[in-house]
């Protein structure tokens, strides 16, 4: 069975969907499988399977923002989001963010604000949604860790070509949402969605 990390984790429901409030964190599949921890820059450089970590190493960052991972094991058929939730599509996404004013403002009704996590201003954050985003920075194809305090990245499950899938960002300076386009390699945080099928 999958470690399960929802007992102390909150929801909330943002237009139509219902979305967890904190990042994900476990470190294996929903059918129990470990997914492979790397710290090593080149292990991260070279591997084309699922893998995971947190920020720098550092455990004491899993529970604040949860582990990054690559999109191998985002789009992994074991199954990445425990039981009941899913990873989001991009247009998942793109609803929540209409929901939300648009990508100009919505970032703003997402980003946590309070907790000294974002670097200052943090400008437009209100979590008028409930989001709780934070500030999870991100880890690069080639194994180094960037923009801890500064931006949050999340992933989507809808690639955008055979190298690179669609993702979200939210920043410090501004209240927009990004959407671009990333490599599969980087590490970027997991938000879920509630499982309506």
């Amino acid at each position: 069975m999958q470690e399960q990390i929802l007992n102390d984790c909150s929801s909330v429901v943002i237009g139509s969907d219902e979305w967890l409030t904190s990042n994900l964190q476990v470190t294996c599949y929903r059918n129990g499988d470990p997914i492979r921890q790397i710290n090593d820059f080149n292990e991260w450089r070279n591997t084309a399977e699922g893998a995971m970590c947190w920020y720098e190493g550092e455990g004491s960052n899993k529970p604040k923002y949860g582990c990054l991972y690559n999109w191998h094991a985002v789009n992994d058929p074991r199954g990445l989001a425990p039981e009941g939730w899913r990873i989001p599509e991009d247009k998942d996404w793109a609803r929540l963010v209409e929901a939300l004013g648009g990508d100009r403002t919505a970032g703003g009704a997402m980003k946590d604000r309070g907790t000294g996590l974002w670097k200052k201003p943090n400008n437009g954050a209100s979590n008028s949604s409930g989001f709780s985003a934070l500030p999870g920075g991100f880890r690069t194809l080639y194994g180094e860790y960037r923009h801890l305090g500064i931006y949050s990245y999340f992933w989507s499950s809808t690639s955008y070509n055979s190298h690179c899938a669609w993702i979200r960002i939210l920043g410090y300076f501004d209240p927009t949402v990004i959407h671009t386009g990333s490599s599969f390699e980087n590490g970027y945080s997991v938000r879920c969605i509630k499982d309506a099928g």
